[in-house]
């Protein structure tokens, strides 16, 4: 029975990694088409090609998530932190990101027409450097963005 219980305990997970891991049903949920999680851990998650259109993301934590070719347009992510998150060629027209944290995230032909980062936290010029916008696409003082066809 204590080699059975070693074996066990052997495999288990540390605390902090349990911490560093996204909820299995905040997944779930996401992959089987619900699109509102408002303050879900969805950190280190894979949800490439993931839809959440219009749905209500306030407050989700995303960091160093997997959200390539994700369909976020028109939905909620205020106060969201995608700290680290690769968001290559994600949609995030029209998205909500009023104090939604973008510190390192990858922008990378990523659709923010129409969307408002003037109150996003960690934004540079870089990442809008690589990005797609348009004449409606808000950017905070001094940054530009580059309008996509």
């Amino acid at each position: 029975m204590l080699s059975v219980l070693a074996t066990v305990l052997a495999f288990a997970i540390s605390p902090a990694q349990a911490a560093e891991m996204p909820s299995a049903q905040a997944v779930a949920s996401i992959k089987a088409g619900k699109h509102d999680c408002p303050a879900c851990d969805l950190r280190g998650a894979d949800l490439t090609n993931q839809c959440v259109k219009q749905g209500n993301l306030e407050g989700a934590r995303f960091d160093g998530a997997t959200l390539v070719l994700m369909c976020m347009s028109y939905a909620d992510f205020k106060g969201a932190s995608f700290r680290g998150a690769d968001l290559a060629g994600a949609n995030l027209a029209h998205a909500r990101l009023d104090g939604a944290d973008l510190t390192n995230a990858n922008l990378s032909i990523a659709s923010i027409k129409g969307t408002d980062l003037t109150r996003a936290k960690g934004l540079t010029q870089p990442q809008l450097d690589r990005a797609c916008g348009d004449a409606g696409t808000k950017v905070p003082s001094g940054m530009k963005v580059k309008t996509c066809s």
